[in-house]
């Protein structure tokens, strides 16, 4: 197998920054579910979040800077990225079969019912995932339909193997398939449409 790359160079500062931020919002989550309540601590985060909207760039110059590159789009995607405080984040390995596999722990941010993941974030990272594995078959292609089936539910803090493979491909239309499995049984099925620009040979 190998490492899909998020990119070249990718700071390291950024990437602990984005890091130090999930582990501050499943800290807020996990104090308010105990009644915790700093308000020292409230005061500390809104003022860093000050500083660095100061000197922050205009989100239309981050869009326009990263427009026509796949590094981009890579590093700051909400299921891989690695400077995305958002993203989990999953590191995907493409397979022998062309599949692509990661495994992840999902904390409560990710939750839906009480202790379980979110279905919408099991379809957005699924549909990374198979656009992962449509990308080592040729073009990966736009998201076009997704059909989710939810099994059971998806546990939280528990490693789920997340894998996507590409079906087949016809014209400029691609089918593939996700799954989530947990224990090595499946919680969710997605079956998707991917359309590519240009016809898939």
């Amino acid at each position: 197998m190998s490492e899909v790359d998020s990119g070249p160079g990718v700071p390291l500062a950024a990437e602990v920054a984005a890091q130090a931020v999930r582990r501050l919002t499943s800290a807020i989550l996990d104090a308010r579910a105990r009644g915790v309540s700093n308000p020292d601590v409230s005061e500390k985060i809104s003022a860093l979040a000050d500083r660095l909207e100061a000197v922050a760039a205009h989100p239309h110059e981050c869009v326009t800077g990263e427009i026509g590159t796949q590094v981009g789009v890579l590093e700051r995607s909400p299921v891989s990225g690695p400077k995305n405080p958002v993203a989990v984040p999953l590191r995907f390995e493409r397979c022998e079969d062309g599949s692509s596999l990661a495994h992840a722990e999902f904390p409560r941010q990710y939750q839906g019912p009480p202790g379980i993941v979110h279905g919408g974030i099991s379809g957005l990272v699924l549909d990374v995932a198979m656009a992962v594995a449509n990308r080592t078959a040729g073009p990966a292609g736009m998201t076009a339909e997704m059909t989710l089936r939810y099994l059971r539910p998806t546990p939280l803090h528990t490693e789920v193997t997340v894998r996507g493979r590409h079906l087949r491909a016809e014209g400029r239309k691609v089918w593939s398939q996700g799954t989530f499995e947990v224990d090595g049984e499946p919680t969710v099925v997605c079956d998707a449409l991917f359309i590519t620009k240009e016809h898939v040979q």
